[in-house]
């Protein structure tokens, strides 16, 4: 893990300097905005390299049910990173809401739904191993639709209407059946309206249409999607270095591949002695965020026009915008009205600093504050 966080330090101070000294943007231009913006080019090529380990800061606001819920999962998690958490998060919430807590560690309460989730989980992992095969075979493209619904988008139709009308659902159905497909679409358009920006999203009939997917990236991309928690399914799987890992293009260009690769052959390395050892759950912590996950999601269309829309915003890694304009195409496929809906996803050429404007932004408001 030493000799990994030194090869990182070392590759973003010299993949700054690469992207500096190859710029075209002329002196007058490279002001405090430019500078942070070639750094963080530099920081997105080398993300992958950084351990799964790397230690970061989390802020919590929750209610106090949901940080109940929270300490019971973490309390019977098979990490003993976990546990602890679990441990040191009701002890401190204890100081400051001891009645909300007061069932947490009681054997016929919290303890009983530790026990529950933990014995749960041993149970299925024995039967998956006992009924599934052993492989890491990714042979698979890296987005899949699973499964989509409804099969026609203009069902949505009738859930448009229902809160402009006095009839039932089914009612709303029947009377829409003999409507033509160009009256079904301006009711589609009209609900859909004019969006001036990507904060503009329809009301809640998107809702009951849903995606799923079954996905395969690289760990950090992964953490960056997670954080849209308005889905209805999301799990993923151990993490390993079986599906491999690719080589960011810059890296390539600033003769860094070598550097970059020896991170990964460390991380298998240690990986492999961890798993030899028995300890199979804690050899996660030897992957890198570089390193390729499977996992899948549910999320509906409403969801979808936020995340596709954010997640393709030129100021973002580009590892997730190429995964996120991948879902999208397909989503463009079996439901192209609701895709041309999301006007605001960007389908540009990455630019050389996708950053650039953010941080100009971000100097502007600054100096607004000033």
């Amino acid at each position: 893990m030493d000799q990994i966080f030194d090869n990182y330090s070392y590759m973003v101070r010299a993949l700054t300097d690469y992207v500096r000294n190859k710029s075209k943007a002329p002196k007058s231009e490279r002001d405090i905005a430019w500078n942070g913006a070639t750094r963080a080019q530099a920081c997105d090529a080398i993300r992958p390299v950084l351990p799964v380990a790397t230690k970061s800061t989390v802020g919590i606001f929750a209610s106090g049910q949901a940080l109940e819920s929270l300490i019971y999962h973490l309390l019977s998690d098979g990490l003993a990173e976990s546990r602890l958490t679990g441990e040191q998060l009701l002890k401190e919430a204890r100081k400051v809401m001891p009645m909300f807590l007061e069932r947490a560690d009681k054997p016929e309460r919290g303890g009983a739904f530790v026990a529950y989730r933990a014995s749960n989980e041993v149970n299925v992992k024995k039967l998956a191993d006992k009924f599934l095969s052993d492989s890491y075979a990714a042979d698979e493209e890296a987005v899949t639709l699973v499964d989509y619904y409804p099969k026609n988008e203009l069902d949505l139709v009738a859930d448009m209407l229902y809160s402009s009308s006095s009839l039932s659902l089914r009612q709303i159905k029947d009377e829409l059946a003999s409507l033509s497909y160009e009256d079904k679409l301006k009711i589609f358009n009209s609900y859909i309206g004019e969006r001036l920006n990507r904060r503009h999203r329809p009301g809640r009939a998107l809702e009951k249409a849903h995606y799923s997917w079954d996905l395969i990236c690289d760990y950090g991309i992964f953490r960056d999607l997670q954080r849209h928690r308005m889905v209805d399914d999301l799990q993923w799987q151990l993490l390993t270095p079986r599906y491999g890992y690719e080589v960011p293009e810059l890296v390539q260009q600033a003769g860094l591949s070598e550097k970059f690769e020896e991170c990964f052959d460390l991380s298998l390395e240690l990986h492999s002695k961890l798993q030899t050892a028995g300890y199979g759950l804690e050899a996660q912590y030897a992957t890198l965020l570089g390193h390729k996950m499977r996992w899948k999601v549910t999320y509906n269309a409403r969801e979808a026009m936020h995340l596709h829309e954010l997640r393709t915003s030129p100021q973002g890694h580009p590892g997730y915008r190429q995964l996120v304009k991948q879902m999208h195409d397909k989503l463009t496929e079996v439901h192209p009205l609701i895709a041309q809906a999301m006007k605001f996803v960007n389908k540009d050429e990455d630019p050389d600093l996708t950053r650039l404007a953010a941080e100009r932004y971000t100097q502007f408001k600054l100096k607004q504050i000033k």
